[in-house]
């Protein structure tokens, strides 16, 4: 099996799509490990954030099975989510975070079986943005009314916060309850460094600037 990392072109947006319909968000209570929770977004959308964030595809014998999505600072700063940010209860005086460089994944999403080149991307995913200069990376986890355990791992990992939680509302989902989480970047780089998985994430590392 030939698996690599790139960067996500215009023509990766159908693919990103279908991605999403196979990770629908069910009715189900009990915790998710898998994810599947890519809310909000279409085709036209995904076109704009190919274009405009930072992008990355995983593939596996030529065929996309994972993408990851990071807002610019820029993107972030215009954003609903920037919008709404006067709405969440927050564990961080967000203030002092707000003239920092920052930036918000958006959408990780890879298909079952493929840990490995999961952990590859992400972590190339975020390198790329802080190797560019960002500050810090938030990013929500929902809660309610399913809890999504999927990301907790990495954030563990390189020891990110619970910065607050904040209630939403989506279309043909409903209401929605997510922990926002905020992650450093110098911690990003001395956490993965000392990862038992860092030989292989590094030997995995692609070159993005």
């Amino acid at each position: 099996m030939n698996s690599r990392i790139r960067i996500a072109t215009p023509d990766d947006a159908t693919a990103f799509a279908t991605i999403k319909l196979q990770l629908p968000m069910t009715g189900k209570e009990e915790p998710s490990s898998r994810g599947g929770f890519l809310l909000g977004t279409d085709l036209v959308t995904y076109s704009k954030y190919i274009e405009n964030a930072f992008c990355l595809v995983a593939e596996s014998d030529d065929e996309v099975i994972g993408f990851g999505i990071i807002l610019t600072d820029k993107m972030l700063r215009v954003s609903d989510i920037w919008e709404r940010r006067s709405h969440a209860k927050w564990n961080i005086h967000l203030p002092d975070y707000e003239n920092k460089k920052l930036c918000y994944l958006e959408q990780f999403a890879v298909l079952t079986g493929h840990r490995r080149l999961a952990a590859s991307l992400l972590y190339n995913l975020v390198k790329w943005v802080f190797d560019n200069g960002y500050d810090y990376l938030f990013t929500t986890t929902v809660k309610e009314p399913i809890l999504n355990i999927a990301p907790l791992p990495f954030i563990d990992a390189v020891a990110g916060i619970k910065a607050g939680n904040i209630d939403e509302v989506y279309p043909d989902v409903g209401h929605i309850n997510s922990d926002i989480y905020l992650i450093e970047s110098q911690m990003f780089y001395s956490q993965t460094e000392a990862h038992p998985l860092y030989g292989f994430l590094k030997q995995n590392t692609i070159s993005l600037i």
